[in-house]
């Protein structure tokens, strides 16, 4: 979450406060009784969708991460085996393919680490049956073999994710802009109507109105401009 939706949403819950304290002030009036009602409708929205911007990728990631650190565990040690094959054999294709340390593995982008993948998985289906000398059992090119064909996978699930919380996003930006406009085109305006008759609630929501920016050291906030009246 941005930290201007998280200074914007501090001020927003401000606002509801001082509303729902006061609602003996302006619940007789329809238009403001309205425009709360709209205003609070538009922040649960946001809430909303602030919790699944949160959660969008988060899962997503974790699972990846997971995923590849025990997949380039797993090729280092075959690599390691398909290096020395190389170096005996005098196959020097096969040593220079696979003489990547873990450094290596692990400074390839995804798709990078997708393309070694499927050449690693073509070195396993020329040399597998010559690596047990290495220490490389059947159990260990089994278990590998799945996991070097999943990497496409986990690529895509991060892109899916990734699309989705742009969409989240895009609609968190708009449901400000609505919320924004509220209160700027209506409760600005509709609050003046307390200024004489309830002061404490006007400086209440006056006090309210301020965005204070709390990622800023030193910050004293952003106080709104008065509506056009």
């Amino acid at each position: 979450m941005k930290r201007t939706t998280s200074n914007k949403l501090s001020m927003y819950g401000s606002v509801l406060s001082v509303l729902n304290d006061q609602q003996t002030s302006w619940q007789s009036i329809p238009a403001f009784a309205s425009a709360k009602t709209a205003f609070e409708t538009k922040l649960n929205q946001l809430r909303l969708r602030v919790t699944e911007q949160l959660g969008a990728t988060t899962g997503v990631t974790l699972e990846k991460r997971l995923r590849i650190t025990d997949l380039r565990e797993r090729m280092l040690v075959v690599q390691h085996a398909l290096f020395l094959l190389g170096r005996a054999s005098g196959d020097v294709l096969l040593k220079e393919r696979n003489h990547q340390t873990k450094t290596d593995l692990d400074r390839l982008a995804l798709n990078e680490l997708a393309a070694r993948c499927a050449e690693l998985k073509q070195d396993i289906d020329t040399y597998g049956t010559q690596l047990a000398q290495y220490g490389i059992t059947t159990q260990t090119i089994d278990e590998l073999i799945p996991l070097l064909e999943t990497v496409s996978e986990v690529n895509n699930s991060t892109r899916k994710a990734i699309i989705k919380r742009k969409g989240i996003t895009q609609s968190i930006r708009e449901l400000e802009h609505e919320l924004d406009e509220l209160l700027r085109e209506e409760l600005d305006r509709l609050i003046l109507v307390f200024k004489q008759t309830a002061p404490k609630f006007y400086h209440a929501y006056e006090s309210a109105r301020i965005t204070i920016d709390y990622g800023s050291k030193g910050s004293r906030g952003d106080e709104p401009l008065n509506p056009a009246v």
